[in-house]
């Protein structure tokens, strides 16, 4: 099958979950079909055969890219675009499937928008064939759109993402000066207070514990929150680390603190956390707030073998260090079964469908 993705500004490093989701559809795809790979304000990126198209039009009439997808004869189209869910994202949905002669399109939105009166009255004559979605809020939002949005949640390489061999553990720390006895709590991701990191700094009180966060550098970080948080005791890691696997190995708990109740226009991250899931991958309990489409994954009905523990008040220190302390009790976590569900495949496939 001819498959055309368009996505923006797909450059490296790849340590953000909307790149993390193109790079991985793609690898995926160039097996087993033909794919266009365009992007813009992006790079290019001959591994994954990505072309970058600079200036194009904001909303894709655009001469030049109209060309090149007609040439191409796609016979299906996946947008993944940066700012889900919004008029512009279905506008350019639209594009896409003009220039590919009608072929169907996927839109993939993975962060939530509010959606205006005029949206709703527009939309539903522009939306692609499928728009798939990483939330019950999403879909909920969706719903003028009838049975063309589908809930599919992103997905984690489970053979990058795996536990660490026996013995291995002891090294990795040595290697980044971690201490071999302690607790390691880790949070990877952007650091800014969005996403509430500052609860690292209340469990670094806990006994026996460090606290690690490993931040993204595809966005600003903020120098002040940083400075306070290593003053508190955690070790903050800002550089790109090409192989993140290695700090899940070496880690005993995984964290995601963002809040929950953001708005839908300022949410921190995209709504299935691609981290959560490489986490669970590498075998390591999760505590988490009750943030996108977490719940429906590993709420209730997930049963209490579930290794997700979930936090009800993100600001809340004291019952962050309490839910944390229940979840390392609770001792080794049969946690990847609960990630394995969830390879690349499962997404990448229903994108085609």
């Amino acid at each position: 099958m001819r498959v055309l993705f368009f996505g923006e500004r797909l450059a490296p490093p790849f340590d953000e979950g909307i790149k993390g989701v193109a790079v991985n559809l793609l690898r995926h795809w160039r097996q087993r079909h033909e794919v266009l790979a365009l992007t813009t304000e992006g790079a290019d990126i001959p591994d994954l055969g990505v072309r970058d198209m600079p200036a194009l039009n904001r909303l894709l009439w655009d001469a030049p890219l109209a060309g090149t997808i007609a040439t191409f004869r796609p016979q299906r189209i996946v947008y993944l675009p940066t700012a889900s869910m919004t008029l512009a994202a279905f506008l350019r949905a639209a594009a896409l499937r003009r220039h590919g002669r009608g072929a169907p399109v996927t839109l993939i939105a993975l962060q939530p928008r509010r959606q205006g009166v005029l949206q709703r009255l527009i939309v539903p004559a522009l939306a692609p064939a499928r728009v798939i979605v990483q939330s019950a809020a999403s879909a909920a939002r969706l719903a003028y759109l009838g049975e063309r949005v589908h809930f599919v949640p992103a997905g984690v390489d489970l053979q990058r993402f795996a536990p660490a061999p026996d013995g291995e553990r002891a090294g990795l720390r040595r290697s980044y000066g971690l201490s071999r006895d302690a607790k390691v709590l880790l949070h990877a991701g952007h650091i800014n207070r969005r996403r509430n990191v500052e609860v690292l700094a209340a469990l670094q009180r806990l006994d026996g514990v460090q606290t690690l966060l490993l931040g993204s550098t595809s966005t600003p970080q903020d120098a002040a929150l940083v400075a306070g948080l290593q003053a508190a005791g955690v070790r903050v890691m800002t550089e790109f680390l090409p192989r993140i696997e290695d700090i899940y190995r070496l880690a005993d708990l995984y964290l995601f603190p963002a809040l929950p109740d953001t708005p839908a226009e300022d949410t921190p991250a995209i709504e299935i956390p691609l981290s959560v899931l490489e986490a669970l991958a590498c075998n390591l309990p999760v505590v988490a707030t009750r943030f996108g489409g977490l719940p429906a994954l590993f709420g209730a009905g997930a049963g209490s073998a579930c290794p997700v523990w979930f936090v009800d008040d993100a600001a809340n220190g004291a019952q962050w260090c309490e839910v944390v302390g229940r979840a390392l009790a609770a001792g080794p976590a049969d946690a990847r079964r609960w990630a394995e569900p969830y390879g690349w495949s499962r997404l990448a496939e229903a994108a085609l469908e």
